[in-house]
């Protein structure tokens, strides 16, 4: 029996699943053309194979905690995820979640959902720990009354970071919304469909948008394109991610997703490089998403390449 997942009665601490799912074998195909015009399998190929581009994984709660929860007109507003390795075209993996905890800031109701996925061996494959804003419409609707955006994080200035100025960066992407229909689309193939504000106009102006929207993990799509076309899969083992969604995804914005180097550190015992990343809207130039990441040294970092 499905619930209403209502902020005053969230029941912290309740699991679901294990569920498993297996990953379509030509999920890349359809995940990287919306995420490029050009072709980007080569970024998720390596001497072993075809790896999935692995933000699909980060918004498994959107399937997994509606087995037993509804929640309509909610927006994803922060992401932390703990990647421990690859995930292949044909993989079967396990994934269960867990109401976390909840919290109320400047007027938001936030649900905090963590879901842990392994593979067929047991294997952890990632954890992921997203906050959901659950009441966006009474939250933009007071915004506006009040004409003011919350400020905005900018982007990381590397004459400031303490580290190299340099950056590499993938775009420029002027989303579209097929692009939208078709990221979303390459999920439902995995977890079955389900009619959000990624897909369905009607319910993306029930909660007070112009239109569908992007999940955020688009940006971290675009984060992987880069990192993946700087080192295939070996920033995968050990990456952590913590990010902050800033802006909706709306058709017609111009995405580019950044990565600049901050600092060396230690990583599990081993040498890492955190780096601030930052996707920018080069319409507006205001930043959609802006965090940090710590990747793996081996490999996890090279400023030279583009």
């Amino acid at each position: 029996m499905v619930e209403p997942l209502c902020y005053g009665t969230i029941p912290v601490g309740q699991a679901v699943g294990p569920l498993a799912y297996v990953v379509p074998r030509d999920f890349n195909q359809r995940r990287l053309a919306a995420l490029s015009g050009r072709d980007l399998s080569a970024c998720f190929r390596t001497e072993d194979g075809e790896f999935a581009e692995p933000s699909f994984l980060y918004g498994q709660h959107s399937w997994v905690m509606r087995r037993h929860f509804s929640w309509a007109g909610s927006v994803h507003a922060k992401c932390d995820v703990a990647l421990e390795g690859p995930v292949r075209p044909g993989d079967r993996i396990h994934v269960t979640g867990r109401i976390a905890d909840k919290y109320e800031r400047r007027g938001g109701r936030y649900a905090v959902f963590e879901m842990a996925t392994v593979d067929d061996d047991g294997r952890p494959v990632c954890t992921v720990r997203n906050s959901m804003l659950l009441n966006f419409r009474e939250v933009v609707t007071r915004r506006r009354v009040a004409q003011a955006d919350p400020p905005a994080a900018s982007a990381p200035d590397p004459a400031k970071a303490g580290g190299p100025a340099l950056a590499v960066s993938f775009g420029p992407k002027a989303l579209t919304r097929d692009d939208i229909l078709s990221f979303y689309a390459a999920e439902e193939q995995v977890y079955g469909p389900h009619a959000s504000l990624h897909n369905d106009e009607a319910a993306a102006k029930a909660a007070g948008l112009a239109d569908i929207i992007a999940p955020g993990r688009y940006s971290l799509g675009l984060m992987s394109c880069l990192l993946g076309g700087l080192h295939r899969d070996r920033w995968l083992p050990g990456a952590r991610f913590s990010v902050a969604f800033l802006r909706n995804l709306l058709p017609g914005v111009v995405l580019r997703a950044s990565a600049i180097p901050r600092e060396r550190s230690n990583l599990i015992g081993r040498p890492a490089t955190t780096i601030d990343i930052t996707c920018m809207d080069e319409r507006s130039g205001l930043p959609v998403l802006s965090g940090t990441a710590e990747l793996p040294g081996k490999g996890g970092w090279s400023p030279g390449c583009r």
